[in-house]
């Protein structure tokens, strides 16, 4: 009996870490190569982004600086440019904190201003940070949508390392990139036979040349890569010159006055919201507008998208002269830049181009059995 409960025993053991050594096998394949990240992004696109960032984030802040110090052979010009954040972030904290936190150390007026002017500058380092990665989408996602080109799509790199003390038993890391981060050197090569697009070697492009309104054609990835690099340089070029603007009018809406009051501390918001609740269940037998008289200060949001509104309308009309004239010249610029750049990077770019129609050659002649470039 012993002798069977022992064997027994064993075969778990040997399943156990046969099972094992596959499913580590399985995991060594799928990170063997370079992956192109299009299923995640589709599927789950702020949770995937938020991912990369977060790597991105941490490696900035412990594994990058370590090497770097160390003086590693390993370290690279992708880990210099992710440590960018880091001064990026510590230089947005200090421009929050330097008068909030030091206006304890004033007289009474002077922590009166010192805390209008932190507040401010606070907001005015959100809604930087804010406009400027929003206002690229304003450019990007319609491109996506018309034509297929996601300018941003991420692939996760594989890189093999050079052996190294600290790294003598791990010689694989993984970075993030993007597929045409460079407009020279773009990843053709990922898109290629994926079956993430579909069966064919040229799904991609053959979805991208649909888009674009070229013919059917098994030569899709030659009428497209000009096309696609034409349009990724375009939609980067608009999309960075029109999020400096709208960084720009974001730091100028947040110089205006009615930030000054905003309660950024969350005890007293969490307080303020208790007492709301309170009084607006008393006002309730009163009358209506005294429910709205007090429901105006009931939530952050709420809070924050009336001064929002009120500074932007102080921004472009209720100031000086010449400040109006700036605020209006500024939001102008970012709005135009912006519809500029949608004109630009969505005008029909094959017009006149492999279309019989107009008198014109293919790109493609598919009577030829070779094609010289």
């Amino acid at each position: 009996m012993v002798e069977i409960l022992g064997k027994h025993n064993v075969s778990n053991a040997f399943a156990s870490r046969v099972s094992f050594k596959e499913s580590q096998d399985k995991e060594k394949e799928e990170h063997a190569k370079d992956k192109v990240l299009y299923s995640e992004t589709k599927k789950h696109p702020i949770t995937t982004a938020v991912k990369i960032q977060a790597d991105k984030f941490t490696k900035a802040f412990t594994t990058y600086p370590k090497k770097g110090m160390s003086g590693s052979k390993n370290a690279n010009f992708y880990e210099f440019l992710t440590m960018g954040m880091v001064p990026y972030l510590a230089g947005s904290a200090a421009m929050i904190g330097v008068f909030n936190l030091a206006s304890k150390f004033f007289d009474t007026p002077g922590a009166v201003n010192s805390s209008k002017l932190g507040k401010r500058m606070g907001i005015g380092v959100v809604l930087y940070g804010l406009f400027k990665v929003i206002s690229r989408k304003f450019i990007e996602k319609p491109v996506k949508w018309r034509y297929g080109i996601d300018v941003n799509l991420p692939y996760k790199k594989k890189i093999d390392e050079l052996p190294e003390e600290s790294n003598k038993d791990n010689l694989i890391s993984y970075e993030y990139h993007k597929v045409f981060e460079s407009v020279d050197f773009p990843r053709y090569d990922l898109l290629y036979n994926n079956e993430e697009y579909g069966d064919t070697r040229n799904a991609y492009f053959d979805k991208v040349a649909k888009k674009m309104g070229y013919q059917k054609s098994e030569f899709s990835d030659q009428q497209t890569k000009d096309k696609i690099r034409e349009k990724v340089v375009q939609t980067r070029l608009f999309s960075t010159l029109s999020s400096y603007l709208w960084a720009a009018t974001g730091v100028a809406i947040a110089a205006q006055k009615p930030w000054e009051s905003f309660v950024i501390n969350p005890k007293i918001r969490i307080n303020n919201f208790r007492n709301h609740i309170k009084v607006a269940n008393a006002a309730k037998q009163a009358s209506d507008k005294a429910v709205k008289n007090v429901a105006k200060y009931d939530y952050f949001i709420k809070d924050f998208g009336t001064r929002f509104v009120t500074s932007v309308k102080e921004l472009v009309n209720k100031g000086s002269k010449s400040s109006n004239v700036a605020g209006r010249i500024l939001l102008g610029s970012a709005v135009g830049m912006t519809l500029l750049g949608n004109f630009m990077t969505l005008k029909n770019f094959n017009n006149n181009r492999g279309n019989k129609s107009h008198g014109t050659s293919p790109l493609i002649d598919e009577s030829k059995e070779k094609v010289v470039c």
